[in-house]
């Protein structure tokens, strides 16, 4: 049986191991096993089963993953059998060996056996790639190509409305599913590398599609069709039928999940989300 408040098991639980896993997620239905689709999960665990001699291993994500959204920094943990014993070290190896090349993972380590991926959070930091390249039929993936030009000034400006505590009921898909929308942005940050235009959000969590909704919306701001007192009329009047169209996932990319506030307090971009 397993221990009190941890999840069920077929083994008696020895150890609890945190992954972090990078994925690009352009042939996968998102993180989250589904049916009828590849998913993430469902890939990581399908192997592990082989890796503990078909013990069925669930794994535990910090969040989910919209379809066709990327990761960098992606969390989950799991409940490690006694038998066979595979040391994280070795675990990572193994793992890399085996699964598809569009899923890597970066580490894994113990944490204790009541460690919760998702519960334990503090933080999380997204980045969405805008491109303003001209058009061109080498533009590589993982970034969404704009066709207007863009103010950076006015996607600032319009930023700076959606920092802090709000209820964001007009940036997310399917809002009768949600109980609370209320949802604490601690900054949002622009890096310009060349044409691509990278906005990085950094809060305590984001509701289904929340930043694809945002990006949309400073594209349309930055585009000049919205201002500032507009965007900020959108976030207060909680109703996302007035706010522009939700971003595609091909920019998006889940950087870090946080489990350490100075961690997430230090987290800056240094480079294009898909430069290696």
């Amino acid at each position: 049986m397993p221990a009190k408040g941890l999840e069920e098991t077929s083994y008696i639980p020895y150890k609890r191991y945190l992954m972090e896993i990078a994925f690009s997620g352009t042939r996968y239905g998102g993180w989250q096993i589904q049916d009828n689709t590849i998913t993430v999960q469902g890939e990581i665990q399908r192997v592990l089963k082989n890796l503990y001699n078909r013990q069925f291993i669930h794994l535990i994500g910090s969040s989910r993953t919209d379809a066709g959204v990327h990761a960098l920094g992606f969390a989950a943990a799991f409940l490690v059998p006694e038998r066979p014993a595979i040391e994280p070290n070795y675990l990572m190896r193994a793992l890399n060996r085996i699964l598809p090349p569009d899923i890597s993972i970066r580490s894994i380590r113990e944490v204790p056996l009541e460690f919760h991926a998702r519960y334990d959070t503090v933080g999380k930091a997204y980045t969405y790639v805008f491109n303003t390249a001209l058009r061109s039929p080498f533009i590589p993936r993982g970034s969404w190509h704009i066709r207007r030009k863009l103010d950076k000034q006015r996607m600032i400006d319009a930023s700076k409305v959606l920092i802090g505590e709000h209820d964001f009921s007009s940036f997310v898909v399917e809002r009768s599913e949600i109980e609370d929308a209320v949802r604490t942005i601690y900054r949002i940050d622009f890096d310009f590398f060349d044409h691509y235009w990278c906005v990085t959000f950094v809060g305590n969590g984001f509701l289904y599609k929340m930043i694809r909704c945002l990006a949309g919306l400073l594209e349309t701001a930055g585009a000049g069709d919205i201002d500032t007192a507009e965007a900020k009329r959108i976030l207060e009047v909680r109703d996302r039928t007035v706010a522009p169209m939700t971003a595609p996932p091909d920019g998006l990319y889940l950087m870090k999940v946080f489990y350490d506030r100075t961690e997430m307090e230090n987290f800056k971009l240094t480079k294009l989300p898909f430069a290696g």
